[in-house]
């Protein structure tokens, strides 16, 4: 560590001091996710000292190429931390290096803290805007030309030391303010090497990989290298290298994901975050799924060649269920489709009702999730109850505040979860069931058995598993109550060929009430885009068709249980960076899916998982300051606008979407359009007032949607019209 780490008084305290701080779990916030991982937290140095805010970036060393880098030269942490000294001592400019800390094994993390730099700007999103001509625009504070200079005159610093620095992007350049003037600091420093000359090749690979792609501003960025600018040979070699680097960028991205899904599936070891403990050693396939903290769900510890080994042992008792539901399940498509098209011809017209939010385990205290649930004003929420570990008595004290009709009436299911424990011993499950109904059943009488049967990470590895779990829930929750409704089997992910296996089973012990599932469509981006050839509403609809057909659903109606877009926040993401978002993004997707889902009636219900939760939750808990996203106004915003009203879609040009609804005393109509770009919308009628999808009120006149659905309120004489505008 760093003099300034510590008074010297380096007790246990200090010693649970920094183990609190190289935590993912207390992060407050996501900086970077990507190989290394970046968090900002809060750390007391000294006993009598305010907490300083601070930066942890954790560095992975589990692949081959890693720890053989480690054994040579010592971890990327070290190698920071010392390049960060060196550099602070020559008068670069850094931020201040705290301290460095290793893991004992080879393969294990390593962690670089330092100071954090308030209100930093990456210089790369100056660059973006310069490349696109968008400087002054964006940044009216910076003069572009002059920074530029000043990055040149930093690299011309660095080279006059002999640091050539291996990684001078615009990512690893921040700015202390978005001003010209700001100061510049280096980050990101595991890759410098200090030498006493450097080559003119070393020089001018380090200059190249700036991405600064306009003309004028690359001759601006070398004039503050040099005055006057390269020389003619050399500015053609910088040139050169220049567009090689570009060229490999574009390059690595494709081959790197490819090449690690193949070494994903030969090598005996699956790539976890470094908080994920392993699971026992010596255990089978189907018990090695651990428990994850961070995103609030089992990781599956066996490799992708173990779990197929495991299913080609079970083809049989896969083949079956398959076999007995592939007719319907193609008449169900063939339904579905032409569902679909009807929509598109005769939009439905429904009741804008059914939108809700879920809630787990240990997300905030009781109080602030109440709070949250009567600001929002949805009338529906989803406790879920990890069996396992019995029933939760905060969820259990939300349930009861929530039968009470504070802070109004609310609807209430009750998921009851399974792992691989409860699937092996069905006395225990049933056990486990029957505690849970006799706990909640005076604040509800709606249950979903089971959580996520196509996912071997949650302990089911066969539809009979499943069933045998869906026969001793279901018993156990009508014993108390005939009437109580019983949904199943909450299919993961758009899987219609494991849905249709695990509701044609034609036995009456298993019948349930209404098909659940946890229809994600995250990994196609926006919800309208296709997978398989269906859209979200196309989706909807074959599940509204498997629905009916199913001799295990009495009722055929058809609910989506579970749905988010994960956050690009690390280890707390449930899913992976391909298929991450930002929150902006994530927000408008929530209101496009929901108006899709329950307007156009193919749904009755969808529930947001979850209300709480870093990664991808509406309320972000990290830090204990509970702060809403983007997603959450969202939310409220499209509950407050369009609650109970009949909504139909609106017949619009290609690349526009948008839905009116209507009630007595008003009319709504909902816009967005399908890619970045927007164009200018010109009402055909009387427009009294534009929000944006979050409330805030906007310019009179003609609106551009985008990604961002947009409301437009429309005058009441002028209600009654499908032709809405023009673009």
């Amino acid at each position: 560590m760093a003099p300034e780490a510590s008074s010297g008084d380096l007790d246990a305290r200090f010693e649970a001091e920094v183990r609190r701080v190289l935590e993912p779990a207390n992060a407050t916030r996501s900086l970077h996710w990507g190989r290394s991982y970046l968090y900002e937290t809060a750390w007391r140095r000294r006993r009598d000292e305010d907490e300083l805010a601070v930066v942890v970036k954790q560095f992975r060393h589990d692949d081959l190429r890693a720890r053989l880098r480690r054994r040579r030269r010592g971890t990327r942490a070290r190698l920071s931390f010392d390049a960060a000294l060196r550099l602070r001592r020559l008068g670069v400019a850094t931020p201040e290096p705290l301290l460095y800390a290793e893991s004992k094994t080879l393969d294990g993390p390593a962690w670089f803290v330092c100071r954090l730099v308030p209100e930093a700007l990456e210089l790369r999103y100056v660059l973006r805007a310069l490349n696109a001509g968008e400087g002054p625009a964006r940044f009216p504070a910076i003069d572009g030309a002059a920074l530029l200079r000043r990055v040149g005159g930093l690299a011309a610093a660095l080279h006059r030391h002999g640091i050539w620095f291996r990684d001078l992007t615009s990512g690893n350049v921040l700015l202390s303010a978005p001003a010209t003037d700001a100061e510049l600091y280096l980050v990101d420093l595991n890759r410098a090497r200090f030498r006493r000359r450097l080559s003119l090749s070393q020089r001018l690979r380090d200059l190249s990989r700036m991405p600064v792609l306009r003309p004028a501003d690359r001759a601006e960025y070398l004039s503050g290298y040099r005055s006057g600018g390269l020389p003619r040979c050399q500015r053609l070699l910088f040139e050169v290298f220049h567009y090689g680097f570009r060229l490999k960028i574009r390059s690595k991205q494709g081959a790197r994901r490819g090449l690690r899904r193949f070494s994903d599936f030969l090598l005996p070891r699956r790539r976890a975050h470094p908080h994920i403990p392993e699971a026992d050693r010596g255990a089978k396939p189907q018990e090695r799924a651990v428990w994850d903290p961070l995103t609030d769900q089992p990781h599956q510890q066996a490799t992708r060649g173990q779990r197929l080994g495991v299913r080609l042992r079970d083809a049989a008792h896969h083949a079956r269920p398959l076999l007995r539901a592939a007719g319907p399940l193609l008449r169900s498509i063939v339904e579905g489709k032409r569902l679909r098209r009807r929509l598109e011809r005769v939009p439905a017209r429904v009741s804008f009702q059914g939108l809700g939010v879920a809630v787990g385990p240990n997300s905030a205290p009781v109080g602030a999730l109440v709070e949250a649930i009567g600001d929002l004003g949805v009338e529906n929420v989803l406790l879920r109850f990890h069996l396992w570990q019995g029933v939760d008595g905060d969820l259990l004290r939300l349930a009861e505040v929530l039968r009470g009709g504070a802070p109004q009436p609310v609807e209430t299911v009750f998921q009851l979860c399974q792992d691989r424990s409860l699937v092996r011993d069905n006395r225990l499950w049933r056990r486990r069931v029957e505690e849970a109904v006799a706990a909640l059943s005076p604040f509800g009488d709606r249950f979903l058995i089971g959580q996520a049967p196509n996912r071997s990470k949650w302990g089911v590895w066969r539809a009979d598993e499943y069933w045998r779990l869906l026969a001793a829930g279901g018993e156990a929750v009508r014993a108390g109550n005939p009437d109580a409704c019983v949904l199943a089997p909450a299919v993961i992910d758009f899987e219609p060929h494991a849905t249709a296996g695990l509701v044609h089973s034609g036995r009456p012990e298993h019948r349930f009430d209404i098909l659940a599932s946890q229809l994600y469509v995250d990994r196609r981006g926006a919800p309208e885009n296709r997978q398989l050839g269906f859209d979200l509403a196309g989706k909807l609809a074959l599940m509204r068709a498997v629905a009916r057909r199913a001799p295990d659903c009495a009722s055929g109606r058809s609910w989506v249980t579970e749905f988010n877009w994960p956050l690009r926040e690390g280890p707390h993401a449930p899913a992976g960076r391909d298929v991450a978002v930002d929150e902006d993004t994530q927000a408008s997707y929530l209101v496009r899916y929901c108006l899709e889902a329950l307007g156009t009636g193919l749904a009755e219900r969808v529930y947001w998982w979850q209300l709480s939760a870093a990664g991808y939750g509406l309320i972000d808990p990290r830090g204990g300051a509970l702060r809403r996203r983007p997603a959450y106004r969202a939310l409220r915003q499209l509950q407050r606008e369009v609650a109970g009203a009949r909504v139909e879609r609106l017949l619009l040009p290609a690349g526009v979407r948008g839905y009116r609804a209507v009630t007595p005393s008003r009319e709504v109509h909902v816009l967005w359009a399908l890619d970045r770009r927007g164009r200018v919308w010109r009402p055909a009628v009387g427009v009294r007032a534009a929000r944006d999808r979050d409330g805030v009120e906007l310019a009179s006149g003609p609106v551009r949607p985008g990604p961002a659905p947009v409301y437009l309120e429309i005058e009441q004489d002028a209600a009654g019209t499908q032709d809405v505008g023009s673009p």
